[in-house]
C-alpha cells in the first residue's frame, strides 16, 4: 500500500492519500492543498473520502476533492451535521471564515468498510469528539486515528462534545483490540506506534 501524507493548514493536520491495486481513498482532507489532487493525479482517480472525524480542521479539503471526482463522503453518524456547523465542527471557537460544507454522503456502518482492494476495520473511539473513529488496515499493520492519540500525547478534549473519560475508555480498547506493532498515523505530528505509545504514553494505563 502507498501512503501519501499530506500536513497542511493553519493546524498543521495530516491528511493522507492511501493507494492499493488500483484503489484510491483520502483520509482527512484538512485543506486544499494542491498535492491531494497531484496524489490522486498519480494514482490515476479517487473514489472514497473518510474522515476519522468533522473537526474544521480535517474537513476542509472535502468539497474542492468532491468538485472534481464525484466520490462519496464517510463520517460517523453522530458527526454528519458538522459539515455545516461552525459551532459543533470548531471553526466559531477558533473565529475562522469556515465555509459550510455539503452532506457526507454516506455514514460509516458496522465494523467493517470495504472499498475496492481496501478492507478497513472500523472502531469507534469517541472522546476527542462524540463520532471519533479510528481505521484499522490489518493487511498492512497501520492504523489513521485521527485526533485519538499523538506519539507521547492524545487529541484535546474541550472542544464541542469532547469527554477526557470517553477518550481514556477508547485508548484502553485500541490497545486491546490492535496489535501493538501497529503503526498509527495520526492527524497532527509524527506517525507511531501502539507499542510504542504503551511504553511512553503518560495516559497509557501501565
Amino acid at each position: 500500500m502507498n501512503i501519501v501524507k499530506i500536513t497542511s493548514g493553519l493546524a498543521q493536520e495530516n491528511g493522507y492519500v492511501l493507494e492499493q491495486d488500483g484503489t484510491v481513498v483520502i483520509v482527512d482532507p484538512g485543506t486544499d492543498d494542491p498535492k491531494f489532487f497531484e496524489a490522486v493525479e498519480r494514482f490515476g482517480g479517487l473514489n472514497a473520502i473518510l474522515l476519522t472525524h468533522a473537526h474544521f480542521d480535517h474537513i476542509g479539503g472535502i468539497d474542492a476533492l468532491r468538485d472534481r471526482y464525484p466520490v462519496p463522503v464517510y463520517v460517523h453518524e453522530a458527526e454528519r451535521s458538522w459539515l455545516a456547523d461552525g459551532e459543533k465542527n470548531g471553526a466559531a471557537k477558533f473565529h475562522l471564515p469556515h465555509s459550510s460544507m455539503r452532506p457526507a454522503e454516506r455514514t460509516y456502518q458496522g465494523k467493517k468498510l470495504e472499498i475496492g482492494a481496501f478492507t478497513i476495520e472500523l472502531h469507534h473511539t469517541p472522546g476527542h469528539s462524540p463520532g471519533s473513529v479510528t481505521l484499522h488496515i490489518p493487511s498492512e499493520r497501520v492504523a489513521f486515528c485521527g485526533d485519538l492519540i499523538f506519539k507521547q500525547s492524545v487529541g484535546r478534549t474541550d472542544l464541542f462534545g469532547g469527554d477526557q473519560s470517553a477518550l481514556l475508555g477508547s485508548i484502553d480498547r485500541m490497545r486491546q483490540l490492535l496489535p501493538a506493532e501497529t503503526v498509527l498515523y495520526s492527524g497532527h505530528g509524527p506517525k507511531t506506534t501502539l507499542e510504542a505509545e504503551i511504553r511512553s504514553n503518560p495516559f497509557f494505563e501501565r
